[in-house]
């Protein structure tokens, strides 16, 4: 099993993510800066301004807004996400190709890649976990209990389609497998086993969400994430399942198929054991993907000398 240099070790399990953090918070600050620029002329035309005002009134003009500036602010709160996300997903990416070169000096064998035809199944798993996922939220009314998940899916639903099919459903999905499967779930990957490295990354995606409701939804699907990234031996495969998964939400949502399938216990249950039987088949399909690296066999061994795990890919 490869090891960081213990000095760095720290920086190389944790870099990406403060970096991430960074940029993305910097970003942040841009955006609504921008926002807030380019807002004020309007704002300050929607409150009333005389010469003869007095203290208290001005102070009411003032506070209303602010109040007008911060509303403004939220109702794009998701296009502003997507432009720090956006930021972050060149300085990711060159953290990725500098670990495949780190992995091509070193001569680390690698998974497979899968060929092309076998992403069917990651497209197909990606539309059967996100609505049998969204469909045991509503059966558990998880979604009703947690005013913070009710809260977050307000903000995120209120841009337009368009704007929320490629705010959420294409640049923030990118962004995170960047970070938490092509750089965290890969370097964690080269320093304990599957199952450890997964689980803790999934859970760090979960928190990362902000609410219980999905947290519990992108822990579970954190796991599939890292589970087709190793057996697909490309980042591909799990960026195609997230976006995948977050365009049927958006989709399912918009139709009002989501709210269809709530109406009525009997096809809450349907629509559950069909999302479970399905997904069970296409979990056996990527299950058969053989992922080892060339010249290594089921214990990954070539002969008498022991082959390090793949570091990355």
């Amino acid at each position: 099993m490869n090891k960081a240099p213990g000095k760095n070790r720290f920086w190389y399990l944790f870099g990406p993510f403060l970096i991430y953090w960074g940029v993305e918070f910097v970003g942040a600050m841009i955006a609504s800066l921008v926002l807030v620029i380019v807002s004020v002329p309007e704002v300050i035309q929607s409150v009333t301004w005389t010469d003869s005002m007095t203290n208290e009134e001005f102070t009411q003009a003032a506070v209303q807004m602010q109040t007008a500036l911060m509303d403004m602010v939220a109702r794009y709160q998701v296009q502003m996400l997507a432009a720090a996300a956006l930021l972050t997903i060149p300085v990711l990416s060159a953290l990725y190709r500098r670990d495949r070169k780190q992995e091509a000096l070193q001569h680390l064998p690698v998974n497979k890649k899968a060929p092309l035809s076998q992403y069917i199944w990651t497209l197909l798993l990606g539309i059967v976990v996100c609505i049998g996922g969204n469909v045991l939220i509503v059966m558990t009314n998880l979604a009703f209990v947690s005013e913070s998940y009710q809260n977050t899916s307000a903000v995120f639903y209120a841009p337009g389609f368009a704007v929320q099919v490629v705010c959420l459903g294409l640049i923030m999905p990118v962004s995170e497998e960047l970070l938490f499967r092509g750089l965290l779930f890969k370097r964690c990957r080269a320093l304990m086993g599957f199952i450890p490295a997964a689980l803790s990354i999934s859970i760090l995606f979960g928190f990362s969400h902000g609410n219980l409701v999905q947290f519990l939804y992108a822990m579970g699907l954190g796991m599939l994430l890292a589970y087709v990234c190793e057996k697909y031996g490309s980042l591909k495969a799990p960026i195609l399942l997230h976006v995948t998964a977050n365009l049927t939400s958006l989709i399912i949502t918009e139709t009002g198929l989501l709210d269809w399938l709530c109406t009525a216990f009997l096809r809450l249950a349907v629509a559950v054991v069909a999302c479970a039987f399905l997904g069970a088949v296409m979990f056996v399909l990527i299950q058969r993907i053989d992922e080892k690296p060339e010249g290594t066999d089921q214990t990954g061994d070539s002969g008498n000398t022991p082959l390090t795990r793949d570091m990355f890919r």
